[in-house]
């Protein structure tokens, strides 16, 4: 059970708990604005961490798709057989692929995919294309170093995620303690949720307090970025 479904699972207790009992007292006009707000940070961050995952995807596969290339090359494939080859599949190199297949400028193609797909390592395999082709230098043990690397960078930053993990744990837990402390009050006799949604005072707790949760899981993200960006 995520920690997610374990939060979700208390609110809903607590509420079954307390809810009945409440007034009926209208949300206050005000409302909507700083739940639009948390909900928006709530959003951004899913997101974030969404983006973040399929990034790390697409730096492992041309990762790949460069260790491939320089295989391609050690067998005696011309440059642009073994890019066709080793990039087959891979959406993020649509554009190098279709520079190949036309004839076009494949390493301007590289440095299109590379901005598009935000990946540097396209970047730089360009670079060493556009050179081998300007003095026939081989490209083979250049995109083999390119691809060794990349896979070392990609370790490191599992090896971050995993000691990282403790601290986005630790966070998770945080943002619950207010629905535990909710389940806790309706536990001992108290009537927590007729305050928070029956009072004006109780929205006013209610709104600021969802805001600053979103506002702290927000920063905490901002923080754990800042340290995967020095990779």
């Amino acid at each position: 059970m995520t920690l997610g479904l374990a939060g979700a699972l208390l609110l809903t207790a607590a509420a079954l708990w307390g809810v009945s009992s409440a007034p009926r007292l209208r949300p206050p006009e005000w409302l909507p604005m700083p739940t639009r707000v948390a909900r928006g940070i709530y959003r951004t961050i899913r997101n974030s961490w969404r983006s973040q995952a399929r990034l790390a995807a697409r730096r492992r596969a041309a990762a790949d798709v460069v260790l491939s290339l320089s295989a391609e090359l050690a067998t005696g494939l011309p440059p642009e057989a073994a890019l066709e080859r080793a990039a087959a599949g891979r959406d993020f190199m649509a554009n190098s692929l279709g520079a190949v297949r036309i004839g076009g400028d494949v390493a301007a193609a590289l440095r299109t995919d590379a901005q598009h797909a935000g990946l540097p390592l396209l970047s730089a395999v360009a670079t060493v294309w556009q050179v081998s082709e300007g003095s026939g230098a081989g490209l083979s043990d250049a995109t083999a170093r390119l691809g060794a690397a990349a896979l070392q960078q990609e370790r490191m930053r599992r090896d971050l995620a995993s000691q990282m993990a403790g601290p986005k744990a630790t966070a998770r837990v945080l943002a619950l303690l207010p629905a535990v402390g909710l389940l806790l009050g309706s536990g001992l006799g108290g009537s927590p949720l007729t305050w928070l949604l029956g009072t004006p005072a109780g929205w006013v707790v209610l709104a600021v307090g969802g805001v600053l949760e979103a506002v702290g899981l927000w920063w905490v993200r901002r923080l754990i970025r800042g340290v995967e960006k020095h990779l």
